[in-house]
């Protein structure tokens, strides 16, 4: 039997309504690709192209025009639903996973606020080192993650772009005559490939000075001057500074943040708290949450 995923849904009404591949991904936090994909198994699954693509852009076809009609009845009833669950208290549990970097920011604020605005609900948060809350996310032993990846991560309700720099602490120095000292987490880290992968490139010797698979006391090791690392421009601690400009250091690949519900259907927790922490996420779009 077909089944419209709301994902898709969505990534098709955005694109209607903005008329181009990026606006429509700013619409709905994600990467233009991450829309022309969910188009197309639209597509697929309907059997109709859904748009005309021609010298004035993305132009709905008549049966683009048809499936908008629905869609916007559908979601009009989705938002009339919630209104009316809003108030509700909402029962059960929920297990809200996300990686350590996060541990000390204001998303676990959010945390406390849905606790307070949901009593009922027992959340049960899991904060660890991406990979593990990546792997429990794909077991579907979480109701909701927010994880570090390359790309926009699959299943996911939002995905914000977030640059990477290099940290250090506020009195670090580097002699650029010695190998720069790093410190980093334990691997698998994307960010510790990044970094690694770019020195080597720009022909910049390198030591590793400290390596843990805690992110906390990679960030009390840098704070304490014993190297530096690399990590997104979100969650990171007051007492570094970013050092790409003052220490000449090389240009860094982009990651992806994605808030993923791995379950085909959310309960009306799990929706609450993705729109908080959605709303978290893109206030701090432009600048760090750690609090």
């Amino acid at each position: 039997m077909q089944q419209l995923l709301p994902i898709s849904l969505r990534a098709f009404v955005a694109l209607a309504e903005a008329g181009t591949l990026g606006a429509a991904g700013d619409a709905i936090g994600r990467t233009p690709s991450a829309v022309s994909l969910q188009i197309s198994l639209l597509e697929r699954t309907l059997g109709h192209r859904l748009f005309n693509r021609g010298a004035r852009g993305m132009q709905l076809s008549e049966a683009g025009k048809v499936l908008l009609h629905h869609a916007r009845i559908l979601f009009k009833a989705e938002s009339q639903a919630l209104a009316a669950l809003r108030d509700a208290p909402l029962p059960g549990e929920l297990r809200f996973g996300m990686p350590q970097d996060f541990a000390a920011s204001r998303l676990v604020h959010t945390l406390d606020r849905f606790r307070r605005a949901h009593p009922q609900v027992r959340v049960h948060a899991c904060i660890e080192r991406n990979r593990v809350v990546a792997a429990l996310a794909r077991k579907g032993e979480l109701d909701l993650a927010l994880l570090i990846s390359r790309g926009s991560a699959p299943r996911a309700l939002l995905s914000h772009q977030r640059n990477s720099h290099w940290y250090a602490g506020r009195d670090f120095q580097w002699k650029r005559r010695q190998p720069l000292p790093l410190v980093l987490l334990e691997e698998p880290c994307i960010y510790r490939s990044d970094a690694i992968r770019a020195l080597e490139r720009s022909g910049i010797a390198w030591a590793l000075s400290f390596s843990t698979a805690d992110v906390s006391a990679m960030w009390a090791a840098v704070a304490a001057g014993v190297g530096v690392t690399v990590r997104m421009d979100l969650g990171a601690p007051r007492h570094v500074v970013q050092v790409d400009e003052t220490l000449a250091l090389p240009a860094l690949p982009a990651t992806a943040l994605s808030l993923v519900s791995p379950r085909s259907s959310a309960s009306p927790s799990v929706e609450a708290l993705a729109t908080l922490v959605g709303r978290a996420l893109k206030r701090k779009a432009g600048a760090a949450v750690s609090g």
